[in-house]
């Protein structure tokens, strides 16, 4: 099937006949970004079929564009990375010559312009020879790009907000957490992860989260200075994401809360402020794909990554009575593992 954003009529055309079948309306979780802007677009025609909690189309448009959403952030007082926005080959041409390295180039909404990286979050760049050439085929579709310099520490000073707000922009749950590891490194998914206290994140993500009257489910990412301590805003995400096994296991399972919410249990309960802390959440498939990248650059023993793994509580495919996720990760893994040997056997020939 198509993607929402090449046939929209047609998914709205799906999700009419699914509504219509059900006795009472069906809850609806965005699980992209592409679907957020989508759901937005279309709320009022949806609400006709469906429940769901989610910022208007302004608000969701302001966050899925990230010089929007760094300018929101700048303007509440919270810090962003060194950005700059060239909106020319000349520009970035000029740029080029002023700037320290390495520095990553990154989409300014990131289902766009992703499709020009590969599918990945950034791309990094060593020089400035290398920054100008793959900014020229990077916007050479459209599709805009910003400069951004890199901001020190490792994938462990990467910390986050996750969280529930109501219709009302009350916030019924929440959790915070840190990344131990992703893949890729340096800029990917947590493939390890755990729930932490993390006051200052807290305090940044409900001021930010108030400056754009948010309503629904929320994730916030910052990545902590590990030369000054301050935190750096990396990205609103303005839906679930990938982790949701770690906050299921850490006693705030979002989803399960936004769901019981939106077809009206729960209303009296007072909102959920405490968690479960230190619990380690593992993506079993991620995590095995992080290690063999690591071991290559000499950063992590196979010793030092099964430690690592000690007192893991949440782990995102694998489950006694539901094998078959682990399963289909353990096939795409080893698919993966096999066409690269394959590319190198051919590379020799």
């Amino acid at each position: 099937m198509a993607t929402v954003e090449e046939e929209p009529q047609a998914w709205l055309e799906i999700l009419e006949l699914a509504a219509s079948v059900l006795k009472t309306p069906p809850v609806l979780f965005a699980l992209s970004d592409a679907h957020c802007a989508f759901v937005s677009q279309n709320a009022e025609h949806l609400r006709r079929g469906f429940r769901f909690v989610l910022p208007d189309e302004q608000t969701v448009e302001r966050i899925l564009d990230k010089r929007q959403q760094y300018a929101a952030a700048e303007a509440a007082g919270i810090r962003v990375p060194a950005t700059f926005y060239p909106e020319r080959v000349e520009d970035v041409s000029r740029l080029a010559s002023e700037i320290d390295y390495p520095v990553i180039l990154k989409p300014y909404t990131a289902h766009v312009g992703r499709l020009q990286i590969l599918n990945r979050k950034v791309v990094v760049l060593q020089s400035a020879e290398e920054l100008i050439s793959v900014y020229s085929k990077c916007t050479a579709s459209g599709a805009r790009f910003m400069v951004q310099k890199i901001v020190a520490g490792k994938d462990d000073a990467i910390f986050w907000y996750s969280g529930f707000w109501d219709e009302h922009g009350r916030e019924q749950a929440w959790f915070t957490g840190q990344k131990l590891r992703q893949f890729p490194p340096g800029f990917g998914d947590g493939s390890l992860q755990r729930t932490v206290e993390a006051p200052v994140v807290l305090q940044l993500s409900r001021r930010l989260l108030e400056v754009f009257r948010y309503r629904g489910l929320v994730n916030v990412e910052f990545k902590r200075d590990v030369r000054d301590g301050s935190y750096a805003l990396m990205e609103i995400n303005p839906r679930t994401v990938s982790g949701n096994q770690l906050g299921i296991s850490a006693e705030v399972d979002l989803p399960w809360i936004a769901y019981r919410h939106l077809v009206g249990l729960d209303l009296a309960v007072a909102p959920r402020h405490s968690f479960r802390l230190n619990v380690k959440y593992v993506n079993e498939e991620w995590d095995v794909q992080a290690f063999w990248a690591l071991r290559k650059s000499k950063e992590l023993t196979f010793a030092a990554w099964l430690r690592s793994l000690r007192g893991t509580q949440a782990w995102a495919l694998f489950a006694w009575d539901d094998p078959l996720p682990l399963l289909a990760g353990l096939w795409r893994f080893f698919s993966i593992c096999a066409r690269r040997a394959l590319s190198r056997a051919r590379s020799k020939t």
